[in-house]
């Protein structure tokens, strides 16, 4: 009897104690939520607090310490970029908490990529104070960026680079490092982790600084390296998707011939990629090879109605044909399926006017001007249209509607005629 009285206290200790810890946890869960919603409020401190108590009711350390660096952190950026907040503690000892905290997971979980991640925000944050609390000593600065390097700098590079190793297959951390070397324009060393990013995640959208206009060859090769070798490997992104890419990166940066060569490998029988083809159009309207670019124009508005671009760029492979009435529909379908593009209207426009339809031409420029009264440009069309016309009436019309806009705009065609004795 005793026996049987002792294992049921047991049991009932047992079951208080879990449900006790069950209690705590969800109340923890709770609070962190609140933590959460003041965190994208921006209102670091009431998160930093709400954090710390989710903390005391027993919710998950890694979890909870993982956020309370997150905060401290995006506190620091914000600071550094001059906006007025109130971060979750006094900067200087934003970094040392949070040194303490990830130097803590760590202990833990050394095999976290993101994790490390945070301990190259750290580690770059102190290089950043350094900086500003150091004079400048001009007689050791070198012409090499990375020969300047503070200690900091270093151990930011070599965590974030222990991230990458961590997570192979994870873009993120390869691309940061890419960007962090081009910011100290560093392509060799960049070029690297620019493939690796790429190989890992092929689609030219989520490396937005292979769109730069500017962008380095050696990374450009780089990249094009990444998306053959994710075209060698399983992948859930789809090889023509990825060919595609690949010739969208190369006719941005002004390789059209070789740019086509990858649209034909992304234009299969039975791919169901229909954009490729609009840009095979670009490639050979950028080389001048304007029937085959309209061939393809034609094929893609067909696949993709409620685009106007293809129809547009159509119009503009007629025209360099010299055949100004055919281009007319597809300006005119353009026109209608677009928004109140100044292209679209001023083209048409033109095509029109070439055409002898002058009073059709006006509406159209007209039209760009109203529907975009903030563009100097578009006015400037309108008076240079009625200026090819001749007509002075409507030059000055124009010109004394100007300055009721706001901000107001002055054209050039405006002065002129004000001088005019």
């Amino acid at each position: 009897m005793t026996r049987k009285l002792l294992l049921s206290v047991c049991l009932i200790i047992m079951l208080v104690g879990e449900t006790a810890v069950f209690g705590g946890r969800s109340v923890a869960g709770l609070i962190r939520l609140r933590g959460e919603r003041a965190y994208f409020r921006n209102q670091y401190a009431s998160a930093w607090l709400s954090y710390r108590n989710a903390l005391d009711w027993g919710g998950d350390e890694d979890q909870l310490e993982t956020d309370m660096v997150e905060v401290l952190l995006l506190g620091l950026h914000q600071d550094e970029a001059g906006a007025k907040i109130h971060t979750a503690l006094p900067p200087s000892d934003s970094l040392r908490v949070a040194r303490e905290l990830t130097a803590k997971r760590l202990s833990y979980t050394p095999y976290r990529a993101y994790l490390w991640s945070l301990v190259s925000d750290i580690y770059q944050h102190q290089a950043r104070q350094l900086r500003v609390s150091t004079p400048l000593d001009l007689t050791t600065l070198s012409e090499n960026p990375i020969k300047n390097f503070l200690p900091e700098d270093r151990l930011a590079v070599a965590a974030l680079q222990r991230a990458s190793e961590l997570e192979p297959n994870n873009y993120v951390y390869p691309d940061l490092l890419t960007e962090m070397f081009l910011e100290l324009g560093r392509p060799a060393e960049a070029a690297p982790y620019c493939r690796r990013a790429v190989s890992a995640y092929p689609r030219l959208s989520e490396h937005d600084y292979l769109l730069s206009p500017d962008l380095d060859p050696e990374i450009k090769e780089a990249a094009i390296a990444g998306f053959e070798e994710a075209l060698r490997h399983r992948s859930m992104i789809p090889s023509d998707l990825i060919t595609c890419d690949a010739g969208r990166l190369l006719r941005e940066h002004g390789e059209p011939r070789r740019a086509i060569d990858y649209f034909r490998r992304g234009i299969r029988p039975g791919s169901s990629f229909l954009e490729c083809r609009f840009d095979l159009g670009l490639a050979s309207y950028a080389l001048g090879d304007f029937q085959s670019a309209l061939d393809q124009f034609e094929l893609s508005a067909a696949m993709l109605p409620e685009s106007p671009w293809p129809d547009y760029y159509a119009g503009l492979s007629r025209l360099a044909l010299g055949q100004n009435e055919a281009a007319l529909p597809h300006l005119r379908l353009a026109r209608e399926k677009g928004p109140p593009d100044p292209r679209f209207l001023h083209t048409l426009g033109e095509t029109l006017e070439r055409s002898g339809q002058v009073k059709e031409a006006e509406r159209q420029f007209v039209a760009a001007a109203n529907l975009n009264p903030d563009d100097t440009a578009a006015w400037s069309s309108l008076l240079d249209f009625y200026l090819r016309q001749h007509d002075l009436r409507a030059v000055s019309l124009t010109c004394s509607r100007l300055p009721a806009f706001r901000p107001p705009v002055e054209l050039e065609a405006c002065a002129s005629l004000n001088r005019v004795p």
